[in-house]
């Protein structure tokens, strides 16, 4: 098996940006001691970057003796986008939590991160 060179990689690239129909913000935050044991969050917003939502599982789980609804998402991104667990998708007005991003990936062509419905 012969292995990906650059400008089979960069065509990969161009394919996949186009099935990225949405776009989506990339927020950073971050946690400011408030002096009295808490914190204090501040959130930094990246510019639009093109963006693909699908779920990947739905299911309820208890949570303090009740039912409580879980859905898991998985986000594309193009390749070069800078993103990080902890950090948030804002898409459509709805907000998920990156709970996980593959950076180590040989010849990245997209960027995927694990999300979770806040």
């Amino acid at each position: 098996m012969s292995a990906i060179d650059t400008t089979m990689l960069a065509s990969m690239r161009e394919a996949i940006s186009q099935l990225l129909p949405d776009t989506c913000q990339v927020i950073t935050v971050t946690n400011t001691p408030d002096g009295q044991g808490g914190q204090t969050q501040t959130f930094g917003t990246a510019s639009a970057v093109a963006f693909r939502l699908d779920m990947t599982s739905g299911r309820e789980q208890v949570t303090g003796g009740a039912l409580q609804p879980f859905t898991a998402y998985k986000g594309s991104l193009p390749y070069d986008t800078t993103v990080a667990s902890g950090n948030l998708i804002l898409h459509n007005s709805v907000r998920y939590a990156v709970t996980s991003v593959n950076n180590n990936q040989s010849w990245i062509a997209v960027r995927r991160v694990d999300l979770e419905l806040i």
